[in-house]
C-alpha cells in the first residue's frame, strides 16, 4: 500500500514531551500513514516511548547521532516514504483537525508549502516571554491566513517532490534551517501559505527567566547567521554585518526589537506592553547572540536549545 503522508518529529532526550505529542495523533480526523521519530541523541528512553505507541500509531524509530536541527531533519527526509511530508515538534500537541486542514489546503492547490499556527500552553513567565518573542508575532492563530515568506517546521506540510527539488536542510546553520528552506523554495517559485486553523499547542520546558535569556541568545545567533547568508532578505539591512557596529548599536537594536515585538503582539496579546521591560532584556541577549555570530563565533548545535531545547520560527 502506498504511503501518502509521513509525519517527521525530531527529538532529543525528551521522552515525556514526545509521549504527549504522540498522544495527540491517534485523534486526528485524517489519520497519518507514517510517523518517523528521529532521535537526535539516541537513547533507550526515547526508543521505549516510540515502542509504547507502536500498537496505536504507525511509528518508526530512526537514530541520528549527529546533533543539529539540520542533520535531524535531513535524516527524517531520507527515511520518510510518504508523498506528503509533515512536521511538528516533540513539545507540540496537535489539534484533532490539524492534519486534515493542512492536507486539504495542499490538495486545493492553494500553495506548495502550508504551515499552521502555534499557541503556548506552558504556564509561567519564562514561557510567556518566549512566546511573545518568537511565535506570537508570526504564528498566533488570530493572525490572518494567506501567503507567507517563511514558516516553521514546528507545523508544516510539503509534498515530498517539492522538498526534493528544494534540497536538504542546511546543516551548517545553528538554527533557522527551516527559514533557509523556505527562502530556497520561494526562489524556485513555490508558494508558501499560512493557515492559522491548523493549530498546535506548544509546551516549551521553560521554567526560569535565565532559560528564556539563554534561548534568546541562541535565537539571535541563528537568525544573524541566517541574515549574513541572505543579506537581501527582508529586515537583513537593519542588522549590521560588522561585529563592531553590532556591539556598539546593541542597546538601540534591542530597543527597536522590543518596539517591534510590542507592536506585532499588542493586538492579540495585551500583556506585551507591561512585559516590555523584560522583553527588552531578552532582546539584549538576542542581539548579543547576533554579535557573536558576526564575530564568526560558534554555537554548539543541538537538536534543541541549551536547557531542554526548542527552535523558534525564525
Amino acid at each position: 500500500m502506498a504511503i501518502n503522508t509521513s509525519l517527521i518529529i525530531i527529538t532529543r532526550h525528551r521522552a515525556a514531551l514526545l509521549a504527549k505529542a504522540l498522544g495527540s495523533l491517534p485523534c486526528q480526523t485524517r489519520p497519518l500513514d507514517e510517523i518517523v521519530i528521529v532521535d537526535n541523541g539516541p537513547s533507550e528512553a526515547t526508543a521505549e516511548t516510540v515502542r509504547a505507541f507502536a500498537g496505536s500509531l504507525p511509528v518508526r524509530y530512526v537514530a541520528e547521532p549527529r546533533a543539529g536541527y539540520g542533520a535531524a531533519r535531513n535524516c527524517g527526509l531520507r527515511n520518510a516514504r510518504g508523498r506528503v511530508l509533515m512536521f511538528i515538534d516533540d513539545d507540540c500537541v496537535a489539534d484533532p483537525d490539524w492534519a486534515r486542514i493542512l492536507l486539504e489546503r495542499l490538495e486545493s492547490g492553494a500553495a506548495e508549502i502550508v504551515g499552521g499556527s502555534r499557541v503556548c500552553t506552558q504556564p509561567g513567565l519564562a514561557a510567556r516571554l518566549d512566546y511573545l518573542s518568537t511565535d506570537a508575532p508570526v504564528l498566533h492563530p488570530a493572525r490572518p491566513g494567506g501567503p507567507a515568506a517563511h514558516l516553521s517546521t514546528s507545523n508544516l506540510a510539503v509534498p515530498a517532490e517539492v522538498a526534493r527539488r528544494v534540497g536538504p536542510f542546511d546543516e551548517t546553520l545553528a538554527m533557522c534551517e527551516d527559514r533557509d528552506f523556505c527562502a530556497r523554495a520561494r526562489a524556485l517559485g513555490f508558494r508558501i501559505l499560512y493557515e492559522p486553523r491548523a493549530r498546535v499547542a506548544h509546551r516549551p520546558p521553560l521554567e526560569r527567566f535565565g532559560q528564556y535569556l539563554a534561548r534568546m541568545r541562541q535565537y539571535g545567533f541563528g537568525t544573524a547567521q541566517y541574515f549574513l547568508r541572505h543579506p537581501g532578505e527582508g529586515l537583513a539591512w537593519v542588522f549590521p554585518r560588522s561585529a563592531v557596529w553590532r556591539a556598539l548599536l546593541l542597546p538601540l537594536l534591542a530597543l527597536a526589537g522590543t518596539g517591534y515585538l510590542v507592536m506585532k503582539n499588542l493586538r492579540h496579546r495585551s500583556d506585551a506592553l507591561p512585559l516590555s521591560p523584560l522583553l527588552f532584556v531578552g532582546q539584549l541577549f538576542w542581539h548579543w547572540g547576533g554579535y557573536q555570530a558576526c564575530r564568526g563565533g560558534s554555537l554548539q548545535p543541538t537538536a534543541h536549545s541549551p536547557q531542554q531545547n526548542k527552535e523558534p520560527p525564525c
